[in-house]
């Protein structure tokens, strides 16, 4: 199990107390930029030259605007140095202050838009709760198998998801189970587990890892395996 944070400008900048080998950072929504992303980010990079960190996720929070949400995201991190290469690009996909309906086409257009930026699909991944998964991209079987993978949100249960390799079990407020609501140096925040991966793995999965990350077991070999072989052209 590898546990990490997901944090915006609603928490403290991130530091070296923070203790897991995996984080998430908001860059923006749709146009709106987060306050603490370039502070952020900067620690992310340092931390991935370390190796502090085995990866780093940027997420964008999905609009109808989708073209210049990709936008803001690329002139973000191209400002604070470029795309780091054991980066992870994800769309927060939520119905919050966007229309109802399926929003596939425009999704998958974000999708291919965020990997011609990364230079692969497995570096795009997207989080979602299974009502927003369901309703905003039905038609997920064409891009889905592609990418790096899902976060799925659920809080008090494991929704399970199709290509969940994580789930974000609180947001801070009391659903963990005994797992932890938060981290150094952010207090209570959205928390999530990448159950039987290591970091290194979940690196892997989403195209900026080791090839044949060590030290698995056969369950895990079988899983991680699974989805490996889906990498194909990208």
């Amino acid at each position: 199990m590898s546990l990490f944070a997901d944090v915006s400008e609603f928490q403290n900048v991130v530091n070296d107390s923070y203790p897991y080998q995996i984080l998430s950072i908001r860059a923006n929504d749709g146009t709106y930029r987060d306050g603490h992303f370039a502070a952020n980010y900067l620690w992310m990079c340092d931390a991935l030259n370390s190796g502090r960190l085995a990866c780093g996720i940027v997420y964008a929070y999905w609009r109808t605007n989708w073209q210049d949400t990709v936008n803001t995201m690329r002139s973000m991190i191209d400002s604070c140095g470029g795309l780091h290469p054991k980066v992870i690009l994800m769309i927060d996909l939520e119905r919050g202050g966007n229309p109802a309906g399926d929003e596939t086409g425009a999704v998958d257009a974000t999708v291919d838009a965020m990997a011609a930026y990364a230079g692969n699909l497995k570096r795009v991944i997207v989080y979602a709760n299974s009502g927003d998964f369901h309703e905003m991209w039905a038609e997920y079987s064409t891009r889905l198998p592609q990418i790096g993978g899902l976060i799925a949100a659920g809080y008090g249960a494991n929704p399970g998801l199709p290509y969940q390799i994580a789930h974000q079990y609180t947001d801070g407020s009391g659903y963990g189970g005994g797992l932890p609501e938060g981290t150094a140096p952010f207090g209570n925040c959205d928390m999530n587990s990448a159950d039987n991966l290591t970091p290194q793995q979940f690196a892997s999965l989403c195209g900026v890892g080791p090839t044949n990350p060590g030290g698995m077991t056969d369950a895990q070999y079988a899983q991680f395996a699974t989805y490996m072989g889906q990498l194909g052209p990208s």
